[in-house]
């Protein structure tokens, strides 16, 4: 890349993003954190605070509906989470699954603060559920998120999975009735080898596709492997419909399209895998 087409690329960021998000992104490249926040984000983080008011800290619709969240500060997609549309493609999934096997134990590999781990269990969709999570500061929200709901019992929340995660949770689960998520942003192509997904061939399993994180051969890879265990489907992110919440009438149009958004940087992708028959 030549120095005009570097000085254009500056400036379609700076353009986009804004003077801030510029500033971050420059100074992460040069491994200094600063915790400044873009505009949208701090819109983002206002709209978040009114849902919270507004819900009362419970989830307003879908399958976990009056599950229970902390509050938590800078969590950009807690209003999504809280109206209950956030991941809605993935709600619609493990709803299937849990149909179609009548599946008992539910693995959350990448789960963040604890969203669909939290919500399956207060739901009752599965009796058991362990969290594999790689930030401390996370796995404390985990916690707080089942305590929040008087879930005292049949959770296990682990750090991050690694080579031999599986040997961890052995004993604590029937593969065979065990539905797992994986959300561990790109590092699919790295855990997810043909000797892991060898173990997994009884179970099922829904796999957040980060293609963007990847080359061409990381991504055949994982999905040759994929295929010969388990039989697959593409699902990606669909359009939202902000009229069914009447929660959401007194804000105009652009907030109401703030608070149901992932923040993803294209449209996502998951993969949905059965075992072979």
């Amino acid at each position: 890349m030549n120095i005009k087409e570097k000085i254009k690329r500056i400036n379609d960021s700076y353009l986009r993003y804004g003077w801030s998000s510029f500033v971050r992104t420059f100074f992460k490249k040069l491994g200094i954190n600063l915790n400044i926040l873009d505009p949208i984000q701090k819109k983002r983080n206002y709209l978040s605070k009114k849902i919270e008011e507004l819900t009362d800290n419970k989830v307003l619709s879908g399958i976990y509906k009056n599950t229970k969240l902390i509050k938590t500060k800078n969590n950009f997609v807690k209003s999504s989470q809280l109206l209950g549309c956030y991941e809605q493609e993935v709600q619609d999934e493990i709803i299937n699954f849990k149909k179609k096997f009548n599946l008992k134990s539910f693995v959350n590999v990448g789960a963040g603060e604890g969203y669909h781990a939290v919500g399956c269990l207060n739901s009752g969709i599965f009796e058991h559920c362990i969290s594999f999570e790689m930030l401390e500061e996370n796995r404390k929200k985990v916690k707080k998120n089942f305590l929040e709901n008087d879930l005292k019992n049949n959770f296990l929340i682990l750090s991050k999975a690694e080579d031999g995660f599986l040997n961890l949770i052995r004993d604590k689960i029937n593969f065979n009735n065990t539905l797992f998520l994986f959300d561990i942003e790109g590092d699919e192509f790295k855990l997810l080898n043909h000797q892991v997904l060898s173990e997994m061939k009884d179970s099922k399993m829904i796999i957040e596709f980060h293609h963007f994180y990847s080359d061409d051969i990381n991504r055949k890879k994982l999905l040759n492997n994929i295929k010969k265990f388990f039989d697959i489907k593409w699902i990606k992110t669909q359009s939202r419909n902000f009229s069914q919440y009447k929660i959401l009438n007194r804000f105009n149009d652009d907030e109401k399209w703030l608070m149901m958004s992932e923040s993803r940087p294209q449209t996502m992708q998951w993969l949905i895998c059965e075992p072979k028959k």
